[in-house]
């Protein structure tokens, strides 16, 4: 068994540049919303903020599978390992093996990519299916075509690699190996699956952030004082300045979060427990939405 590592120097600077130049522009944005006035403006432009912060943590992940990024060759199979992702590939069911810069077909790419990093499927022109692990350019990979699926692959020492390769192929396998691919361990948590589960998650979430977004978009028109405490006949009793109406999000915030906290840690031995804490988090949020509605009313 030999062991083939990539060459992930470049497409490791360049990821960590890319997010360099995310956390460089979310800085932007926070300091801008910071020292202009709350409005609506404020409201998109943290969401734009929130889901490039999603972004990057993709991008890590990704990161951590390229650094992790090797092919194991035996006469058996070929195993491409990155991160926790693994494709076998039995080196029986390789019918040609084809170097990039044969490819004179058209490339589609759906995956990710920037240079250095190729991970994704395509189509190839003359080839077909391609399932893409790389950290080369096209023309420096390595394409293991099998029986509808083809392999595209960059070992850093392609010549080594190829030579090896022959090798094996001619000696023959001393065992069969079934291809197969195997994601990462959480992409196969039956979570994914559970709709309530994800409906209760979603639905507090979304109702969250469109209770913070409706809150910035009235923000500009609200009194100076608003009333945040009522007696038993529904008068304000307690008035405070406009500003503190952001407590109750605040609050759904850190309702949601802990509760979602709780609820996974208990989803897997107490999957009624956890829907209950879901949905009470659901609920806070209904709640805070009549309690905001019935502010701006008296206000």
């Amino acid at each position: 068994m030999t062991e083939w590592y990539t060459n992930p120097q470049t497409g490791l600077r360049v990821g960590l540049a890319l997010i360099a130049a995310v956390l460089l522009v979310d800085m932007g944005m926070v300091v801008w919303a910071a020292t202009r006035p709350v409005d609506g403006l404020t409201f998109l432009l943290g969401l734009f903020v929130l889901g490039s912060l999603v972004v990057i943590g993709l991008m890590g992940y990704w990161i951590s599978g390229l650094v992790q990024s090797a092919y194991v060759l035996d006469r058996n199979a070929l195993v491409i390992l990155w991160g926790e992702t693994e494709h076998v590939i039995p080196l029986p069911q390789v019918q040609r093996v084809l170097l990039g810069e044969e490819v004179t077909g058209r490339v589609r790419f759906r995956g990710v990519r920037w240079p250095g990093y190729w991970v994704g499927y395509g189509e190839i022109e003359g080839v077909g299916p391609v399932l893409f692990h790389a950290t080369a350019p096209l023309e420096e990979q390595v394409l293991l075509v099998t029986p509808g699926l083809a392999y595209a692959i960059s070992p850093e020492d392609r010549d080594g690699f190829l030579s090896t390769l022959h090798i094996r192929m001619q000696m023959g396998p001393t065992q069969w190996v079934e291809q197969s691919s195997h994601g990462p361990s959480f992409a196969r948590w039956a979570f994914w699956q559970d709709r309530p589960a994800l409906v209760l998650l979603t639905g507090g979430l979304v109702a969250l952030l469109a209770l913070t977004g409706f809150l910035c978009f009235r923000f500009p028109h609200l009194p100076p004082l608003i009333p945040l405490h009522f007696d038993a006949l529904g008068t304000p009793d307690r008035l405070g300045v406009r500003g503190q109406i952001f407590f109750l999000p605040l609050i759904g915030l850190i309702v949601l979060t802990a509760n979602g906290v709780l609820g996974g840690l208990l989803y897997r031995h107490e999957r009624l427990a956890a829907y209950l804490l879901w949905g009470g988090a659901v609920t806070v949020q209904v709640l805070f939405w009549a309690a905001v509605l019935g502010i701006l009313a008296a206000a």
